[in-house]
């Protein structure tokens, strides 16, 4: 049996479109999303022609060079063109280049055809998530890897029918077809066609260098060196024994346990947890604290499971493993359910990730809402089997860990017995790392334990301050040791991560990504940026969505309310009323020191070490923002310094676990421009309607929430096409109409009295202009409808 072959669910897609592009386009001269003849050998000679020999070694992005180097080419050639970008794009993981960012990539390459044909969205799907990780130069070198695509599929239609099917048929052909091209620094490419046209026999390492220290690692495994190294390093996959699967599939996976420290050495990351999780074993008994009342659990599932109907599970309540609230739905829904019987002997039959899957198809979303909360009640249910081979998973914990190790995330398109896999693993490797460079550890409930331990408990009493600040400071990434000094204000840049003890302990990221209809890697690399820097500032036009993000991103970090505040600028806004400032008595006699809410969250943070805080500050340059930060200019930067303030005699600080979270509107001309003294001080994430995540969180919405207005999307683009001015652009957050339906008529409405007032004052006395923009004119455009009829 193959072991080369990724098994998991949400990857069969990916694989099952390749073999469709194998047999229309390569096999064939049609599309890949139609029915139109575009895959032949003159289109793809035109695309060698004018990408491949006209290399364009400017400072343009890609995307910009590109349509340089298609602006002459035919439009059957730039379909085909967009068609190997989407397959080019393929392999990655969302963590590589999110979802979005693909579709816009090749959406933008389409649109040079005219048209105005759509990415379909059953392709643009798939886009959203990836099989591997293929390093900085898949990003930084794409114009070599995509040239080699163009190069392989102009080869493969210069040769002769009969020759042509062997090639994409038989590996060993295609293998030896790839080393008559030369490669130009396209390697990445290369691997990435061998495993996905031949998923079977080739595994997915699509790093030279990978691949033979691979080799180098298992030589006795990999066959004679007289061998093609694709089929060498195939034989070790298949020759080692299985790290993954999915039902009776296995799959051989380098970059997990217990392989992948074997070739690829040792990681300071996962040390560094073990000589953590070693100086808390030596401080608490996990034992006691953990897996006594865990084995207990189980033990009353297991007797409720055996004594009584499978559907009796009221000690679930009283086990503390989960939140009561999805307890009590769960049992509401199961009390009456018809089928709630045959759900949980989908779960406990032939027990593992797969039942997962199978249990949570018959549980309703009104029964269990939130991929987090149905995770982890399927979780604890396991343990009715088997506590120590399926321990309970918890997304605070799980989403903090990952980030502290390193360990690479389920993709988002993942299912919830795919995410569960991974925790699994997970803690296979824990338990590998244990055995590495410490302790051994049994197995993996007591894995589990240390991990949920390490990420929620705080410090120990009788450790050192040294010590605990130390800990504090490596659960916001800042990979301190024990008995070493921490300076919280200044973590590594590598290894950002999420306040350990902080987050929705039910509510994975990817959870609040789906609710926002953003890419989940859009609002990772948000955390990470927190994280690293301790404030960011959300930039863009109004109605992209900032303050909403803000709040909800805040929330997701804190773990609860009040731990959030927010605070909105504007002209009159100052000092005083920010940081502290003296106020009237209320008898009228004197004067008395009031303290801002910056000071009043920071001294909540500061008692409360160990969860994270947030401040959001809403329009941000609407104030004369120098004259009301004073000296937080210095706090900002050196957070482990003290200052002393205006008003009063003592210096302050700005605690570790304090997080700035701006919103900016870039539009409005009339309010103050930040000096750079400050934006040294703030990352910046534009939130650009137009391109990058926000740019699709329209098109998401009308699709799950109004669907046959997905048309709305689509104007929306034509007429920030026309504005042709980012910081004028149309925002999505005018379309949303939580929990009722759009109409035409309250689309009239919202265009009338919230997009056209701004578009006036933009573009004001430009009568031609505004005509073009208004609702009726966009609409005939984007779907053929008559400008002048009336809405229905």
């Amino acid at each position: 049996m193959t072991r080369t072959r990724i098994p998991y669910p949400s990857v069969q897609p990916v694989y099952a479109v390749v073999q469709r592009w194998r047999d229309r386009c390569l096999l064939d001269e049609s599309s890949l999303f139609d029915d139109d003849h575009i895959s032949t050998a003159d289109n793809a000679d035109i695309l060698v022609r004018d990408f491949v020999e006209q290399p364009d070694l400017g400072k343009d992005s890609f995307l910009t060079k590109l349509r340089g180097q298609l602006s002459a080419s035919p439009p059957a050639a730039v379909r085909l063109a967009a068609e190997l970008l989407y397959v080019h794009l393929l392999i990655a993981r969302s963590t590589t280049i999110g979802g979005t960012k693909k579709t816009a990539l090749v959406q933008d390459v389409l649109s040079l055809a005219g048209g105005g044909d759509d990415v379909p969205a059953e392709f643009a799907t798939l886009l959203q998530s990836g099989l591997v990780s293929p390093g900085r130069g898949y990003n930084s070198n794409r114009w070599r890897q995509y040239g080699y695509l163009i190069r392989v599929v102009a080869a493969l239609k210069q040769l002769l029918e009969r020759d042509r099917t062997r090639a994409v048929t038989e590996p060993r052909a295609f293998v030896t077809m790839l080393d008559g091209i030369d490669e130009d620094g396209g390697a990445i490419q290369r691997f990435s066609l061998e495993h996905l046209l031949f998923p079977n026999v080739f595994a997915p390492v699509v790093s030279r260098e990978h691949r033979q220290h691979i080799l180098n690692r298992w030589s006795d495994l990999a066959g004679p060196d007289t061998e093609l190294p694709s089929f060498r390093l195939a034989s070790v996959a298949n020759n080692l024994t299985p790290n993954g699967g999915w039902g009776p599939a296995e799959v051989t996976n380098f970059y997990r346990s217990p392989y992948r420290w074997e070739w690829l050495g040792e990681e300071s990351r996962w040390k560094t947890l073990v000589q953590w999780g070693e100086h808390l074993r030596g401080s608490v008994d996990l034992e006691q604290e953990e897996r006594g009342y865990k084995l207990d659990a189980a033990a009353a599932l297991k007797a409720a499971r055996q004594a009584g109907p499978p559907t009796d599970l009221q000690k679930l309540r009283a086990l503390n493993l989960i939140d009561w609230r999805a307890t009590d739905s769960f049992m509401g829904w199961l009390a009456q359910a018809q089928d709630g019987e045959t759900a949980l002997a989908r779960l406990w039959d032939d027990a593992g990730p797969a039942s997962v899957d199978r249990f949570l198809d018959l549980v309703p979303e009104t029964a269990l809402a939130g991929s987090g909360a149905r995770l982890s009640l399927a979780s604890v249910l396991l343990a009715a089997v088997d506590i120590v081979r399926f321990p309970p998973w918890r997304a605070r914990a799980v989403d903090a860990a990952y980030r502290l190790t390193g360990y690479t995330k389920p993709e988002p398109s993942a299912t919830d017995g795919e995410r569960y896999e991974t925790f699994l693993v997970f803690l296979d490797q824990v338990i590998d790392a244990f055995g590495r460079y410490g302790s051994p550890l049994t197995d993996r409930l007591e894995a589990q334990s240390l991990v949920w331990a390490l990420m929620t408990y705080e410090p120990p009493d009788q450790w050192s301050e040294s010590d605990v600040v130390a800990f504090r400071g490596w659960r916001q990434g800042s990979g301190a040791l024990p008995g070493t000094t921490f300076t919280a204000a200044e973590p590594k840049h590598d290894s950002p991560v999420s306040g350990a003890a902080s987050g929705s302990a039910e509510r994975p990221l990817s959870e609040l990504a789906a609710k926002l209809y953003l890419d989940e890697s859009f609002l990772d690399e948000m955390v990470q940026l927190l994280l690293e820097k301790k404030q960011v500032v959300f930039q863009g036009s109004p109605g992209t969505g900032k303050t909403h993000v803000a709040r909800e991103l805040a929330a997701w970090l804190t773990g609860a309310p009040d731990r959030v505040r927010l605070v909105q600028f504007h002209p009159t806004y100052s000092y005083e009323d920010f940081v502290e400032g003296f106020r009237p008595q209320h008898d009228g006699n004197g004067f008395r020191l009031v303290t801002g809410p910056l000071l009043r969250i920071a001294e909540q943070a500061r008692k409360d070490p160990d969860h994270q805080y947030a401040l959001i500050i809403d329009e941000l340059n609407r104030a004369n923002v120098a004259r009301v930060f004073g000296e937080l200019y210095f706090l900002l930067e050196y957070r482990k310094e003290k200052v002393q303030l205006l008003y009063r005699d003592e210096p302050v600080d700005l605690p570790p676990n304090l997080m700035v979270i701006a919103t900016m509107n870039t539009a409005d001309r009339s309010i103050a421009l930040l000096d750079s003294a400050l934006r040294r001080r703030f990352y910046f994430v534009d939130f650009d309607p137009q391109s990058g995540p926000v740019s699709s969180v329209l098109r998401r919405y009308l699709q799950e929430e109004q669907p046959g207005y997905e048309w709305v999307a689509d104007l929306v683009a034509t007429a920030n096409e026309r504005i042709a001015d980012p910081d004028a652009a149309i925002g999505p957050s005018h379309f949303f109409r939580d929990g009722l339906p759009i109409d035409d008529a309250w689309l009239e409405l919202v265009w009338e009295h919230a997009v056209l007032p701004t578009l006036r004052d933009h573009f004001h006395g430009r009568l031609d202009k505004l005509a073009d923009l208004s609702l009726a004119a966009l609409r005939a455009e984007v779907t053929g409808a008559d400008e002048d009829a009336e809405p229905a």
